[in-house]
């Protein structure tokens, strides 16, 4: 059965519509948004870390279930997608969005603690992944999707994906939840010590 979503985010269908000018395709599935929104809900006050900006979509999802004491630190390298981000988060005081390498930028900045990660890009994924882990606080979530195969993939990348998701199975600090809807989910929560 089809998922049915109730409310959309404000700003989604603009965003979506400057998304399609770019040829930016590399969307979030709604399935993982619901999901970022109500992780986001859950946590009064939270600060989230997303990685992979993009154009802003999965950001609207989250700033929709953001508490108004929350923060959102959204990490994007590609300026030309940042731009259209920025044009319809800037002058929310509650996110910060940063055009950096995302490696470089968990290098400088791993002391801090998120309570939700959303790793939408191959750095906190694929690469730097314990770095990223040890940034959720206890209690805290680890999000990522695209990891059912898609047709446009390099025929190496579903053997990354499937390592990936092994060592995220084998993660003793974590409980691990894998959804098998929208592109592909998993969700790590931080046991408490």
């Amino acid at each position: 059965m089809p998922y049915a979503i109730s409310s959309f985010p404000k700003d989604y269908e603009s965003i979506l519509k400057e998304s399609r000018k770019l040829n930016f395709t590399m969307i979030s599935d709604e399935e993982v948004g619901v999901l970022l929104r109500l992780l986001t809900s859950s946590k009064k006050e939270g600060e989230i870390l997303e990685l992979g900006t993009g154009t802003g979509l999965a950001l609207t999802w989250i700033v929709d279930g953001l508490h108004s004491k929350g923060k959102v630190i959204s990490i994007e390298n590609d300026s030309q997608y940042i731009e259209v981000a920025r044009s319809f988060f800037d002058k929310e005081s509650r996110i910060n969005i940063v055009q950096e390498d995302a490696k470089v930028w968990i290098k400088k900045n791993k002391h801090l603690q998120f309570d939700i990660i959303f790793a939408d890009t191959w750095v906190g994924k694929f690469t730097d992944l314990d770095q990223t882990l040890e940034m959720v606080k206890p209690g805290g979530f680890y999000v990522i999707d695209d990891l059912n195969q898609q047709e446009n993939w390099p025929e190496e990348h579903q053997d990354k994906v499937i390592l990936l998701i092994e060592k995220l199975k084998c993660q003793l600090n974590f409980s691990v939840l894998t959804l098998d809807f929208g592109t592909g989910i998993m969700v790590l929560c931080r046991k408490f010590e």
